[in-house]
């Protein structure tokens, strides 16, 4: 179950249709776990304390950072409706936009 919903990021990618639905959410939970991967942590850690706390609040989309919900869409973005040119343009622009919540750099 992904953090961002397949509505935002059918959104965000311009797409009106339903044929593409399950290779959306595919390719969304796999743009989520390279995001993870990349900042050694899992999204639910940058979610707020306050947040966390709340047993009414659901995490989703709206409690993650916008820059990370943004990174996220242009991994998405990369792998769907890209050139192989624009795919490492995006994850490169993606990873700048993580690169403030990554940890373990290893110095």
């Amino acid at each position: 179950m992904s953090f961002i919903s397949l509505d935002l990021a059918k959104q965000y990618l311009n797409v009106i249709h339903d044929f593409d639905d399950l290779k959306l959410q595919m390719l969304l939970d796999g743009a989520e776990d390279e995001a993870t991967q990349f900042i050694e942590r899992t999204l639910s850690d940058l979610v707020e304390e306050d947040v966390i706390e709340s047993s009414s609040e659901i995490i989703n989309e709206n409690t993650l950072p916008s820059s990370v919900v943004l990174a996220v869409m242009m991994l998405l973005q990369g792998a769907y409706q890209a050139t192989p040119e624009d795919a490492e343009r995006l994850r490169k622009g993606a990873e700048i936009k993580l690169t403030p919540f990554r940890i373990g750099w290893g110095i």
